[in-house]
């Protein structure tokens, strides 16, 4: 088996997971790791990809802002404002209470 040298931190941790029955061997929880590293990075290279395709299909019905100069800018920051508000409102009327929250934090912040 091939070896691999690690840190003396890597290896307390390794030790403890192991005297504390999480793996019965450190090869055991070694492999583990890496076959749940590798799962979290397929994962993430999954995201990534349906939310470019997300952003791919939208870009192909038109759903998109061009934004070419400060007026543009303006304009998306208050519409994204007024959906805000629209948004904090029904958040309000389900009963949330962290909307009268965000909306003066919000304010301040103008």
């Amino acid at each position: 088996m091939p070896r691999i040298q690690i840190s003396d931190g890597v290896k307390d941790i390794i030790d403890h997971h192991v005297t504390e029955g999480a793996a019965a061997s450190e090869t055991d929880f070694v492999e583990a790791a890496v076959r749940r590293y590798a799962e979290y990075l397929e994962d993430d290279e999954n995201a990534l990809i349906t939310a470019a395709e997300k952003g791919i299909a939208a870009i192909e019905r038109g759903d998109y802002v061009t934004i070419s100069g400060p007026d543009d800018v303006a304009a998306l920051r208050d519409r994204v404002w007024e959906r805000a508000m629209v948004l904090a409102e029904e958040m309000r009327a389900a009963g949330t209470d962290l909307c009268d929250e965000v909306r003066t934090e919000a304010q301040a912040g103008e």
